[in-house]
This record gives C-alpha cells, sequence and structure tokens, in this order.
C-alpha cells in the first residue's frame, strides 16, 4: 500500500500552500517529499495544488521549516508561508511569539489574530541596480537578496503588463533563475505589485517579494520604513528599520482545509 501524507491546505492573500509536519507522518513517509512527489501533487487538475510545499521539521527543541516551489526546486524565503506556519503552530496551542530556522534563516513568528500575523527576521541583504534589455527598450532592473533574488522593474500600470512575458526574458539573465516585481509607486508609503515567481509563475502575492519592493522604494525613492504593498491577493504592511536590516511583514493568513494524500 502506498504511504498515505496528512497535509493541511493553507493560504496568505491567496499564496496557497501544502503544509506537511513531520510530527504527522507515517515512518512510511518519504521525508522531505521527493521532487516528483511534489510536482503531481501541486498539479491543480490531477493533485492538490498549490503554489508551494512547506515541510515542517524538529531537531531537539527546534523548529525547522522548508520551502519547495510547485515545480520541486528549493525555495529559500516566503513571507506569506511563513504568516501560515505561523497560524499552524498557533493552532497547534504553541506560545507566541516563537523563532522558527530555515534556509532563509531565523525568523520570528508572532499572531495577534488571523488578520494580523507577523513576520519579523534580520537580514544581511545585498541591492544594486543593472541595465537590461527588454523587448529591445533599455530597462533599469533594482535587484535585491533577502534570502532569496528578487528583480524589481517599474511599471506605470502594473495591471496592463505582460509579466510573463516579461520574467522569461528577464529570467533568462539570471544563470539560476530570478523573482520578478512590476511596481507601480503610488506614494512614498504605498505601492502596487504584480509578481513572477521562479518555479511558481505569477502568484497573487509574495511576502518576500513585498519586502524586496519595499526595500528598493526606501533605498532609491525616498520611501517611508512603514509602506503599504498592494498584491492581487490582498495588501501586506511592510515595516523596516533605519538601516532596512530588520524587516517585519504583517498579514492574514487562512487554514482552508485538513487532508490526506497517498503517494
Amino acid at each position: 500500500m502506498k504511504p498515505m501524507y496528512r497535509f493541511e491546505k493553507m493560504d496568505g492573500l491567496g499564496n496557497d500552500f501544502m503544509l506537511l509536519d513531520a510530527d504527522c507522518q507515517d515512518k512510511t513517509c518519504t521525508l522531505p517529499p521527493t521532487a516528483q512527489a511534489i510536482r503531481r501533487w501541486s498539479d491543480r487538475r490531477r493533485g492538490i495544488g498549490f503554489d508551494q510545499l512547506i515541510y515542517l521539521y524538529k531537531q531537539q527543541d527546534t523548529q525547522y521549516y522548508q520551502f519547495f516551489n510547485a515545480d520541486g526546486s528549493p525555495a529559500e524565503q516566503c513571507g506569506n508561508g511563513q504568516r501560515a506556519i505561523a497560524l499552524y503552530l498557533k493552532n497547534k496551542q504553541l506560545a507566541m511569539p516563537i523563532t522558527i530556522e530555515g534556509a532563509g534563516g531565523p525568523v520570528q513568528l508572532n499572531h495577534q489574530d488571523d488578520d494580523h500575523i507577523t513576520v519579523s527576521f534580520t537580514q544581511t541583504y545585498q541591492y544594486e541596480k543593472k541595465q537590461l534589455s527588454l523587448l529591445g527598450m533599455p530597462v533599469t532592473a533594482y535587484l535585491v537578496d533577502v534570502g532569496n533574488p528578487h528583480c524589481i522593474i517599474l511599471s506605470a500600470d502594473v495591471e496592463g503588463e505582460a509579466l510573463a512575458e516579461k520574467a522569461a526574458l528577464i529570467s533568462a539573465y539570471f544563470d539560476s533563475g530570478i523573482n520578478v516585481e512590476m511596481m507601480q509607486i503610488i506614494s512614498d508609503h504605498h505601492v502596487r505589485v504584480r509578481v513572477y515567481e521562479r518555479g511558481a509563475g505569477e502568484t497573487l502575492a509574495c511576502g518576500s517579494g513585498a519586502a524586496a519592493v519595499a526595500i528598493v522604494l526606501r533605498h532609491y525613492f525616498k520611501g517611508q520604513q512603514d509602506i503599504k504593498v498592494s498584491m492581487p491577493g490582498g495588501d501586506l504592511q511592510v515595516l523596516l528599520s533605519a538601516e532596512c536590516d530588520k524587516i517585519s511583514l504583517i498579514g492574514p493568513a487562512r487554514s482552508v482545509y485538513q487532508g490526506q494524500i497517498y503517494d
């Protein structure tokens, strides 16, 4: 008989996740799951369907997390996924705030209510400007690494952008691919954004992408330290320290359903 995996389907601003907790799995399960299994499960017609898979496990008294894209590739950081983790752990009656560890480094989670979940991390990040050619036109790309890489392009109207086409052209400049954000500046404390995540495609929201665009607004366009990032899935509040080395993301998360799948 095939191993049975128990999972929870979760959502953060329309960014959806399959969460696997190692503590809830049978000994016959392969953990973490293989890339092939993740690709099967992520299929929205034949599987569960999700943007990323979250894998939780413990070592001694420390809670660890891993993120995987829908194509099975690893993802270093995901602010929306970390809020989903906070809600999941809160529902397991764990005391908040709590610090978890992963590829993106230690992250502190706090839960005020399901609409106000905070992810905070101290990040040594890198940023630079780079000139690219896009559809025969020169464009300025703002590159920010907040534990995973992002390329931000300014737009006068993000809703009208051919995002998938442009993201494919931009990603070709980077050997390991890159997350692409189109950013429309509304004011010094508000931006509108569409996101194309490597390994997942266009998503309704991206927490690390929201952090990246807030850093660009702050550094290059005299933005405030409290910034609203509006994405198709909803708004995320980004709080930056004076040097932008401590970042907090505040927004909602939801538990959608629990299930099991054989693989």
